[in-house]
């Protein structure tokens, strides 16, 4: 069997698309690691730790879920166009 070989092109879109992925996977971690922290400093003197409490840590992380879903599809399409636009 023959060996594929990637072109130059192909090589840059999958480091493009890691270096992507990436970032939207810190960037999620980050807006989850802050909203944690906001959360707990206005309810750093609350003695009750009730069911609402429990419902808005998931939502922080869901809306960090979000960020990553949204994040590498939407960055995919650049990473081809930025790619393509460098080789010409």
């Amino acid at each position: 069997m023959q060996e594929v070989t990637k072109s130059p092109l192909q090589e840059k879109l999958e480091t493009i698309a890691t270096d992507i992925g990436k970032f939207g996977l810190y960037s999620a971690l980050l807006i989850v690691i802050l909203l944690l922290i906001r959360f707990t400093a206005e309810r750093i003197y609350e003695e009750s730790f009730e069911s609402e409490h429990v419902t808005e840590i998931i939502n922080f992380i869901i809306i960090g879920i979000t960020v990553i879903v949204v994040a590498i599809p939407e960055g995919l399409p650049l990473a081809v166009t930025l790619s393509l636009a460098f080789s010409t």
